[in-house]
């Protein structure tokens, strides 16, 4: 890949750490906190992750704009899609994921639409605690692109 081109995992990192930078820094307030919960080990994956990229890059990325980006790419809308990202999850862990870990992250309004509502409707639908492996699978699959993808280096981060 040369220089100037960027893969599309990047491109979703690189474009959630400017509109989260943005809305701060002009005080715009629509991003909100919202609750996670992710298997531990994605956790401690994605802190080695930011911190990588932190050095990398140059830029000061926090873990919540990766969640912002793995949520935007990979949560689905619908309860099945998200049932079934649940299962994949499981599925590749031999169900064997434990409670997970809670953490807040600011994320964009178009993520928090999705996942402000996903537990209560999960649990209407009869699949309470059911939450964790699918925002789990959604960060899963995110890290995976971005290890297949590579380091975020210098030359495919945006001007500061």
């Amino acid at each position: 890949m040369e220089a100037t081109e960027m893969s599309e995992v990047h491109r979703a990192l690189l474009n959630s750490w400017r509109d989260s930078r943005l809305d701060l820094k002009l005080s715009k307030k629509k991003w909100q906190t919202q609750p996670f919960r992710f298997s531990a080990d994605l956790v401690e994956k994605l802190s080695r992750r930011v911190a990588e990229d932190c050095k990398s890059s140059g830029k000061t990325l926090t873990a919540a704009q990766y969640v912002d980006a793995a949520m935007a790419r990979h949560l689905p809308r619908s309860i099945e899609e998200q049932l079934g990202l649940a299962e994949d999850f499981l599925v590749s862990r031999d169900s064997d994921v434990g409670t997970g870990q809670q953490g807040s992250h600011r994320v964009s309004p178009e993520v928090y639409a999705i996942a402000s509502e996903l537990p209560n409707a999960l649990r209407e639908q009869g699949h309470a605690r059911t939450a964790v492996h699918v925002y789990s699978g959604a960060l899963d699959r995110f890290l995976s692109e971005l290890m297949e993808a590579g380091p975020l280096g210098r030359a495919n981060a945006p001007r500061k």
